[in-house]
């Protein structure tokens, strides 16, 4: 499959600033997240647990914006498998930011919210995780450059999600001491940065 740019090059530049600046958006509102609720462990909680704390707005902010900026670089690909993939993500993420998880150490008897959270939170994951290395390839075959930073990020969201999947079963049947928390951090952090990267790079491509 060949990238190609869909939208008119006036449009493409506002959904590539809107992408990037909808990752830092993301990024920052996880980062304050992390700093204001010091009660929580960073490491053991996953993100969408301090949506319960006194600032959990920050949660369902990230969690939007992060949805947004999936949703522009979809916008951003040509049509074929990385957009629909991007796409599907980008509803998933929207769903999460909408059904709040559940106070920590509620695994064994998850809320309606929570199932649907998780069900939708995973659904989106899995789907950026492969959108990253179609658009990744289709990019590199567009522009004729090795993209070495957005080959990295899109190995570094394949290992965050592995990661996140391995703690994840542990947390729930297992040791019950993964560092869950920071597993799921690699990920978004991994995956909102190849999102930042992949729309500046469609500039390239649309040369």
């Amino acid at each position: 499959m060949t990238y190609t740019m869909t939208p008119p090059s006036t449009s493409a530049a506002a959904l590539r600033r809107t992408a990037g600046a909808c990752a830092a958006a993301a990024f920052a509102a996880f980062t304050l997240s992390d700093l204001v609720h010091p009660g929580y462990d960073l490491v053991a909680e996953p993100v969408s647990r301090y949506v319960n704390g006194t600032h959990g707005w920050l949660v369902s902010f990230g969690i939007a914006a992060f949805a947004l900026a999936t949703a522009a670089v979809a916008a951003l690909a040509g049509r074929g498998k990385g957009r629909s993939l991007l796409a599907g993500a980008a509803a998933g993420f929207a769903v999460a930011a909408v059904f709040p998880a559940d106070p920590p150490g509620r695994w064994r008897a998850p809320s309606l919210s929570e199932t649907v959270h998780g069900a939708a939170a995973w659904i989106a994951l899995i789907l950026l995780c492969v959108a990253t290395h179609v658009v990744t390839r289709s990019l590199r075959r567009s522009t004729g450059l090795p993209l070495h930073a957005l080959r990295a990020c899109a190995a570094a969201t394949t290992t965050g999600l592995v990661l996140f999947a391995v703690c994840l079963a542990d947390r729930m049947a297992l040791t019950h001491s993964a560092p869950l928390g920071l597993a799921e951090r690699l990920l978004l952090d991994a995956g909102l940065a190849w999102l930042a990267l992949a729309a500046a790079t469609t500039r390239k491509a649309a040369r």
